[in-house]
């Protein structure tokens, strides 16, 4: 059945030839997705996202829309981004009773795979290519505000935040441990993440990618492009960036984190509220770090214990540095950072 679907979704698009083609699995990441290269005999190649059969969405993100969803996120973001003059990949077709979508081949130059072949002028080099894509997606989602995106549907409210932190209190701590936090030191967790969660949602706001981080990012055609948007919604307009510059994948220098700060500062524009303000902009990107950073280091214990893969365990390490980190240059979170200390190793001094 997938094999008819399949060639009836090629031969349905004059962007792929109609000559015979065969299919290679690709390494998986962290979803539930499967992913295929086709590769037809005159070379050209495209990509098969394999979803399960009637998925409404191509994630397992908590997401919530204020309005019902009648499109696959993914095919709707894209179109999205797509007509805004952005870089993404073409849909060239999508069966949703098979759960296939058929894309645009980008290869598998990925930020991240060029960094680990690169010095350190050319992973700067390359950072800043992406730092400007990110100032030039929110320039132009700003000024391009629709109903008909999904992502102005969606929004990272209290309740998402709130969730975030407390899976990593669920997997980052408890399931990690094999422990129950003690009452008042699960209180006090949750006492202090609310109060951030507040002040996260008191940042200016925007359209976020939510995701936008080196495997998500492809050099092609001389320019990144952007994969894995699905997910896009109103938040933080520091979140893209923290997520850019606080890679569980990639870990930078701390004088290559400041150039690129100052850089996004000049590359926004004069109407971003970012503009020319790197401590305003320092102070978010830190407590953005602390939440997207406990999420991250509580989602790989989850897909290491649920999903039964411990690939990503090795990126537990350097998330929590990060965390530990941002939490010193602010002695307003100094009862998170004990509260942490107690039990990760990762927090002793």
């Amino acid at each position: 059945m997938m094999e008819d679907t399949l060639k009836h979704l090629v031969g349905s698009t004059t962007r792929l030839p109609s000559s015979p083609f065969t299919i290679a699995k690709l390494a998986g990441q962290a979803s539930y997705r499967e992913y295929f290269r086709l590769t037809f005999e005159n070379g050209t190649t495209a990509i098969l996202m394999k979803m399960p059969a009637r998925a409404s969405s191509v994630s397992e993100e908590i997401t919530k829309s204020d309005k019902p969803i009648s499109e696959l996120p993914f095919i709707n973001v894209q179109r999205y981004l797509k007509e805004s003059g952005l870089p993404v990949p073409e849909v060239f077709g999508y069966s949703a009773g098979e759960g296939l979508l058929l894309l645009e081949d980008l290869g598998d130059r990925s930020l991240e795979s060029l960094v680990q072949k690169a010095n350190g002028e050319q992973t700067l080099f390359f950072y800043k290519k992406a730092v400007q894509l990110l100032a030039d997606l929110q320039k132009k989602t700003q000024n391009n505000k629709t109903n008909h995106c999904v992502a102005f549907s969606r929004r990272f409210d209290e309740t998402l935040l709130n969730w975030e932190f407390d899976h990593f209190l669920e997997y980052g701590l408890e399931d990690r441990l094999n422990i129950k936090l003690p009452p008042e030191d699960k209180s006090l967790f949750e006492k202090i993440t609310r109060q951030m969660t507040q002040k996260i949602v008191e940042m200016p706001q925007g359209f976020a990618h939510r995701d936008f981080q080196s495997r998500n990012l492809h050099l092609a055609k001389y320019q990144f492009w952007m994969i894995d948007f699905q997910d896009a919604l109103i938040g933080p307009l520091v979140y893209d960036l923290t997520a850019l510059l606080r890679d569980s994948y990639v870990v930078l220098s701390r004088k290559n984190i400041q150039i690129l700060l100052e850089e996004y500062t000049k590359e926004v524009g004069p109407l971003h509220p970012y503009y020319e303000n790197l401590e305003k902009l320092k102070k978010d990107f830190d407590l953005i770090t602390i939440q997207r950073k406990l999420k991250d280091a509580g989602r790989f214990q989850y897909i290491h214990t649920v999903k039964k893969n411990s690939d990503f365990l090795k990126s537990v390490a350097p998330s929590l540095k990060y965390v530990r980190e941002a939490l010193e240059r602010h002695e307003e979170y100094a009862e998170l950072l004990q509260l942490i200390a107690k039990y990760l190793h990762e927090f002793k001094i």
